[in-house]
């Protein structure tokens, strides 16, 4: 299904809440009455509505349309646009100097020959419907597991339509770096997103060919393995999950050390036989590109936007293809707020999916009264 399907507008309708009317104009600005159970001010010419009876909540930065009058306390239903917010994802490329070997058992082209082109027209498909940024390493073509290897340079910083920037990047690089320091090219990525103060969704995309071999500055490549496991782990756990492809990997230490990051980076590639890879493997270009194009279509965001918080947040149903879709909050399927502010909400598993199939994608918010069970 074209990316820009999925994530394209989707109509929010909700029905106002009966909450009592907050105060919440400027410092000794007078209130008046919206006529609604609400108040109002008026700022820099134009009137803004507080959600009182109302409920004029602004998404994304438009204004509700009223569906119906609120009279005596009854609630009203409002229209909304909606758009879902890009995800981001910072790719982790390999660029050590075994992405020059051709995949086991083949010859002729080498790994990186495949990872360029397949890079290149993922990211270049997904320009509207990602924002992508890209860090590599090892950086510099100097001594195995050294400081300078792995540095805070992310060459290109994670920006909407970067698709330009990013396969430029790509095309110019070589791969002639020293050892592979995975953990340390994780935890500097980490660095990089928790300085990306918005609230879209954020992942990292780690593209390897092998085992890492640092821990940290040591060159005992017996504690990389599960040096990188822990900073895999510790993203995870900061907010930021991982997708692991591993190209052309078929060692198995390489293999157990790929599953294994795999694993913690909560991103495993899903696959009932208990025996496949928890990466995703790629050995051919048309492999990467369909691996990539797999991580992408997850990625993608179910992420709605609300610029006032609902006067009751725990009062709320939200429906998909006019389905009741419970509230979730360990995120796996179902829908919560992203965070405390309840500003911004996120459909999760098979709801998220749907919303993606969806020929409608329709997304319904319903606000509940104060006191009473939520909208059905």
């Amino acid at each position: 299904m074209p990316f820009r399907t999925f994530l394209g507008l989707l109509s929010v309708s909700l029905l106002g809440g009966c909450s009592a009317a907050r105060d919440d104009g400027e410092p000794g600005r007078p209130r008046t009455s919206d006529g609604n159970g609400g108040s109002s001010s008026r700022t820099g010419g134009s009137d803004s509505t507080t959600a009182g009876a109302g409920n004029r909540l602004a998404v994304d930065g438009t204004n509700g349309t009223d569906a119906g009058e609120v009279k005596n306390g009854t609630c009203a239903t409002q229209s909304f646009v909606l758009s879902s917010k890009p995800a981001q994802i910072l790719l982790l490329l390999d660029r050590s100097a075994s992405m020059l070997d051709p995949p086991a058992g083949a010859s002729g082209s080498s790994k990186w020959e495949l990872v360029v082109p397949a890079v290149n027209e993922v990211v270049t498909a997904t320009d509207a419907s990602v924002s992508w940024g890209l860090k590599l390493f090892p950086e510099g073509e100097g001594s195995e597991c050294t400081a300078a290897s792995v540095t805070t340079a992310v060459p290109a910083p994670i920006a909407p339509m970067n698709a330009k920037v990013v396969t430029g990047l790509v095309a110019a690089t070589s791969a002639k770096g020293n050892g592979t320091p995975t953990g340390d090219a994780i935890k500097a990525a980490v660095s990089y997103l928790q300085s990306v103060t918005d609230s879209n969704p954020k992942y990292i995309l780690l593209a390897t060919d092998g085992e890492p071999s640092c821990a940290g500055t040591s060159q005992d490549s017996s504690g990389a393995r599960p040096y990188a496991v822990q900073a895999v782990t510790d993203a995870a756990a900061a907010g930021f999950k991982t997708f692991v492809v591993g190209v052309a990997t078929t060692k198995s230490n390489a293999t157990q050390a790929l599953n294994d990051m795999a694993v913690a980076g909560q991103m495993a590639r899903a696959d009932s036989n208990p025996l496949a890879t928890k990466y995703y493997l790629a050995s051919t270009q048309a492999e990467l590109v369909q691996s990539l194009k797999v991580i992408t279509g997850q990625a993608s965001s179910c992420v709605f936007n609300l610029q006032e918080r609902p006067p009751e947040p725990d009062n709320i149903a939200v429906k998909v293809n006019a389905m009741r879709v419970p509230r979730d909050t360990t995120r796996m399927t179902g829908w919560d707020y992203t965070d405390s502010s309840a500003l911004v909400v996120e459909v999760f598993g098979s709801w998220c999916q749907q919303i993606k199939n969806s020929n409608e994608n329709t997304v319904n918010f319903l606000l509940g009264c104060a006191g009473e069970p939520p909208p059905v």
